[in-house]
């Protein structure tokens, strides 16, 4: 049987794992959250960056964008290995319904969602980081960088992933503030520099 595995950080661009086919679309229920620290791809240890993980929202319409991808039989347990191993620090395996949605199409009623697997950092993990001022997190992202790369770039990356898969009046309001306070940070450094 297939798998079918739900992305809705940096799995939404960089899928570096063999699929068949993706879908966009939503979850519903949770809420999209710079909350997780990541010492292994976006921060080093004694340095982490903040990567994204789902808490259940007090809105059970609430929906987090991302891709869908699947994953045929013969490369599950491959895919599988590979994903626990990605995803070690701190993540915790769930299935959930996901709701295909093509931007591109204006019906978008789907009445039969797909069961996925997707990884969350729940907050009793050793890295979950929590909660914390915009301003905090904007900063820890600003200066944080690991052998991903850039905790700016992951930020970046999902804020222009996540308005290519989402209607045009979606927000996400927590994604769209940290982008917009991690700009003011490069923009004022630029200018002092």
């Amino acid at each position: 049987m297939s798998l079918w595995l739900f992305g809705y950080g940096s799995l939404i661009w960089k899928a570096d794992f063999p699929y068949s086919r993706k879908l966009g679309g939503y979850i519903l229920g949770y809420d999209r959250r710079f909350y997780q620290a990541s010492t292994d791809h976006r921060g080093v240890p004694g340095k982490p960056g903040r990567v994204v993980t789902l808490l259940k929202s007090e809105d059970p319409q609430a929906k987090v964008y991302g891709m869908a991808y699947e994953i045929l039989e013969d490369k599950r347990p491959e895919v599988e290995k590979y994903l626990d191993f990605r995803e070690k620090c701190g993540y915790s395996k769930v299935e959930i319904p996901f709701y295909p949605f093509d931007k591109a199409k204006t019906n978008n009623v789907h009445l039969n969602p797909i069961i996925v697997c997707t990884y969350i950092g729940l907050p009793n993990n050793e890295w979950y980081l929590g909660p914390a001022p915009i301003s905090d997190i904007a900063a820890q992202i600003a200066s944080s960088q690991g052998p991903s790369g850039t905790n700016v770039e992951y930020l970046f990356q999902l804020a222009n992933a996540v308005r290519d898969l989402a209607p045009s009046d979606f927000v996400d309001e927590h994604l769209y503030t940290l982008e917009r306070a991690v700009k003011d940070i490069i923009n004022d450094s630029e200018k002092h520099s």
